[in-house]
Formats: structure tokens, C-alpha cells, sequence
């Protein structure tokens, strides 16, 4: 039997007004997603923790004009996060050291582009074996 791609890996894209009220819906999705695809629930909180904080730094803390799209793409035990925002970012001068540390800790390294309107980042599920 064979498996269909998209069986296998999905691609979501969300796009949000630029508007901290509205960070809370990709934690969501995330949340939803992660349990998905098999990670655990430390690792799940991870990744509402990370997703989060990218789009807080994107943000730079403030309302902006504009929309954060993210996009996560799903495979069985993989996570890729793909943030980026429209208009203007504020004094954005890249990731402060307090996001470097909770992302390094949550997700591990994260990918900036763009002049740091895109930030991305990929987890893998630890084999519970």
C-alpha cells in the first residue's frame, strides 16, 4: 500500500494581523499540529514557546501595520516554522539576547532573513525508544 505525499507531509500557512493580541492563535496551531505528529508534550511546549517568541520579536514588542504569516510545515516527528512580516518592523535590529537564549533552549538555532523579517526554525521529535 502505498502512502500519499500529502499523508506525509502537510504545509499550513496562517497569516495574522501584526497585532500582539492575535500571538496567541499560531501557540495554538502549533500545539495542535506538534501533538499531531508526535511530539511529546515537553517538546510541544516547546514549540508553543518558540513560535511565541518569534513572533514577539518580529513584532518588536509593539502593534504593527501589516500581517505575520507563518507557515508550519508537518512530517511525521518534524516540525519547520517559517515566520515573516509585512510592513513596517519598528527598531528591529535582530534576535535580542533573551530570544536567542529561549529559542536556542527551546528549538535550537533559528534561521533570520530578509533584514530579520523572517525567522525560521525546525525541531525533530526525540525518538522516546
Amino acid at each position: 500500500m502505498r502512502t500519499s505525499p500529502a499523508a506525509t507531509r502537510d504545509t499550513i500557512r496562517m497569516t495574522i494581523p501584526a497585532l500582539l493580541p492575535y500571538v496567541r492563535l499560531p501557540r495554538v496551531a502549533i500545539a495542535g499540529l506538534a501533538t499531531r505528529s508526535g511530539f511529546s508534550y515537553d517538546e510541544v511546549e516547546d514549540l508553543r514557546l518558540a513560535v511565541g517568541e518569534v513572533c514577539q520579536v518580529l513584532l518588536d514588542g509593539a502593534d504593527r501595520t501589516g500581517n505575520l504569516t507563518i507557515d508550519f510545515t508537518v512530517t511525521r516527528g518534524v516540525m519547520r516554522v517559517d515566520v515573516a512580516i509585512t510592513g513596517p518592523v519598528g527598531g528591529l535590529e535582530g534576535i535580542g539576547e533573551l530570544a536567542q537564549q529561549i529559542l536556542a533552549a527551546t528549538v535550537g538555532p533559528v534561521e533570520v532573513d530578509d533584514d530579520g523579517r523572517h525567522i525560521s526554525f525546525t525541531m525533530t521529535a526525540a525518538d522516546d525508544d
